[in-house]
């Protein structure tokens, strides 16, 4: 794959571009590095030979001077044939003073022409002759700085110029070497970056929607390899706004769908328009024919002409001054013409629409046919009406039931005392005054008559007591309940100090409520407890409260007779008892009274028991927050 894709991109790959400018910049790096090399070693080269012939001149200066002076030939040409072998010279003469040859050795080239020799610098002499041009110098011999000849040298400049030609062909080749590797190492390098690049190439190739990114994997820790690592997070974030934009795309779908459905179901209360600035109408859906009757191309054209006389419609003109000013206004009511000439209220809600500068270009609005909702509000508003005539009506008999009930009870109990204090008054003087004549069984019969109208005086007491607490005026305060039952417990043992009954009373026991009414509850409830624990040998009484779903509940609790939860429901009701009254006296009023403190408080009462196990009651009343 990465050979195709070089191939296609050819000579504008990023590895031909590479590989071509490393090259260049090698070659140019390198040729300079050996031109200057050999340039280096030849002035080396040469500087060494001219410090040598300097060296050398004057020592032979030194050495021909003497015997040149004496003429003396034989030491000379020693001389200068030792000279000639051991400086590898070609070519050495001496001359006298009038500058005629006196002795030479060596062979003279033959290009040495007889013109003045010019003793020009040896670097020169190599640079501007053709090679192989043996380089000439002329010195004079002098003795205390007299000149008494002529010393012409003929040096051999073949084998500097070698040994500088062999230097810069070393150089060529160390060049010729490194540009090969280099070209080598760069090939190689571009390879490996522009594969890693192909690869990336490749993957952003295949990118596609739907399909699943690729990973590149690239084992190298340089910028390709961190390129690799960002590009397989774009991808999968890409993956994941994909899928993202394609779960959107399914929701608006599914909403539109369901918008679809919604308005096709309430194509018959509601239509959809859309009007411009000056509110004129140029779209109205199909709905328009259930709600009002009119075809698109009616409404569309007639709009205006259907609008009723409906003070309603007064502020419409307001209205669209209103969302001039770009302000989004609420839901309005607009009363129209249905084609068959009946009135319609319409409810309209409108939304302005801006352009990208935010100005108000249109209005879109749904119009809700709200008529047959107004008529049935009326309706409910007329019963309403009726329904608070009858409830003040009602509201009234039932004060005059509750006055004369009040009356009837007073009555009840005036009326009722007087006879039942005469039965009472006269069944107690037979008993005195005639005990002598009366006997067992007639003194059995006034005693029962005597307890009977007890009885029905205490009756007529617990009648009027609970009438009274129906009507009582409650000052609601905050009551201290323990203080309460704890001289309710002292008036019962007070009362029976022979009974031994174990009471635990909760402290700081504390209530919002009537003292009056509480005192009565409590006195009901802890008499009872205190009553149906008559006929146990270990009698205990519990006055206690607890929490139960953020809720106070106030408890009293024993292990007396219990009752019977079959008949839980009744033992509120007036006259109801689940004990006969020779084992527990009483008339079946205490709990209803209890019932009716509680329920006049807003609180609530119940009642838990097992029989010959004892009984417990729970009531709840509103509490505030402190200590008593």
């Amino acid at each position: 794959m990465s050979t195709l894709n070089l191939s296609k991109y050819g000579q504008h790959s990023i590895r031909f571009k590479l590989v071509t400018a490393s090259i260049i910049v090698q070659v140019a790096i390198l040729s300079l590095l050996v031109w200057n090399n050999t340039r280096l070693a030849s002035e080396h080269l040469i500087q060494q030979a001219e410090v040598h012939i300097q060296k050398t001149l004057p020592l032979l200066n030194a050495s021909v001077a003497g015997p040149l002076l004496q003429e003396d030939i034989a030491t000379l040409g020693e001389i200068l044939g030792q000279v000639t072998s051991e400086h590898n010279l070609r070519y050495i003469a001496i001359f006298n003073a009038n500058n005629s040859l006196f002795i030479e050795r060596g062979l003279r080239s033959a290009s040495r022409n007889d013109n003045p020799i010019q003793n020009i610098p040896l670097q020169q002499h190599i640079a501007s002759s053709p090679p192989g041009t043996p380089y000439h110098l002329r010195t004079p011999i002098t003795i205390a700085d007299s000149v008494i000849g002529y010393l012409e040298l003929e040096l051999d400049t073949l084998s500097i110029e070698q040994a500088i030609a062999s230097i810069r062909k070393q150089g060529i080749i160390i060049a010729a070497a490194g540009i090969i590797l280099s070209i080598l190492l760069l090939t190689f390098l571009a390879i490996t970056i522009t594969r890693n690049l192909l690869k990336l190439t490749d993957a952003v190739s295949s990118l596609s929607p739907g399909t699943k990114p690729v990973d590149v994997i690239i084992n190298a820790k340089d910028e390709v390899g961190g390129l690799a690592l960002a590009f397989n997070k774009m991808a999968k974030k890409l993956q994941q706004r994909e899928q993202e934009r394609d779960a959107a795309a399914r929701a608006t779908q599914e909403s539109d769908a369901r918008y679809k459905r919604l308005v096709e179901n309430l194509s018959s209360e509601y239509f959809f328009y859309s009007h411009d600035t000056d509110g004129v109408f140029f779209y109205v859906s199909e709905s328009i024919t259930d709600v009002l009757g009119y075809t698109q191309d009616d409404f569309l054209s007639n709009h205006n002409t259907y609008l009723t006389d409906n003070p309603v419609n007064n502020d419409l003109t307001f209205r669209e001054d209103h969302h001039q000013t770009g302000e989004r206004r609420p839901p309005f009511v607009i009363s129209i013409y249905h084609k068959n000439g009946s009135e319609r209220m319409l409810e309209v809600s409108e939304t302005p629409v801006v352009d990208d500068n935010g100005k108000i270009v249109e209005m879109e609005g749904i119009a809700h046919d709200i008529t047959s909702h107004l008529q049935e509000a009326d309706e409910l508003q007329q019963h309403q009406d009726n329904l608070e005539v009858l409830v003040a009506r009602r509201t009234s008999e039932l004060k005059t039931i509750n006055n004369e009930l009040e009356s009837f009870c007073y009555s009840v109990s005036h009326d009722l005392r007087a006879p039942l204090r005469g039965i009472n008054g006269f069944s107690n003087a037979l008993l005195e005054d005639y005990t002598d004549v009366l006997d067992e069984t007639g003194k059995n019969y006034l005693t029962r008559i005597t307890l009977g109208t007890q009885r029905m005086s205490s009756l007529i007491d617990d009648l009027l007591n609970l009438s009274r607490i129906t009507r009582y005026k409650m000052n609601i305060q905050q009551v201290n309940l323990t203080d309460i039952a704890k001289e309710i417990i002292q008036t019962l043992r007070d009362n029976e100090p022979n009974r031994s009954v174990d009471i635990t009373l909760e402290e700081d026991l504390c209530a919002m409520g009537d003292k009056n009414l509480l005192t009565i509850a409590l006195s009901n409830l802890i008499g009872n407890a205190w009553k149906y624990t008559g006929k146990c040998d270990n009698a205990t009484i519990n006055i206690y409260s607890s929490m139960e779903d953020d809720t106070r509940v106030f408890s009293i609790s024993d292990n007396g007779a219990g009752f019977d939860t079959n008949y839980i429901d009744k033992i509120f009701l007036p006259f109801q008892r689940l004990h006969r009254a020779d084992d527990f006296p009483g008339n079946g009023v205490g709990l209803t009274t209890v019932h009716r403190v509680i329920t006049r408080h807003q609180g609530k009462i119940w009642a838990k028991a097992t029989v010959d196990e004892g009984a417990s009651f729970h009531f709840t009343l509103k509490i505030r927050a402190g200590n008593c």
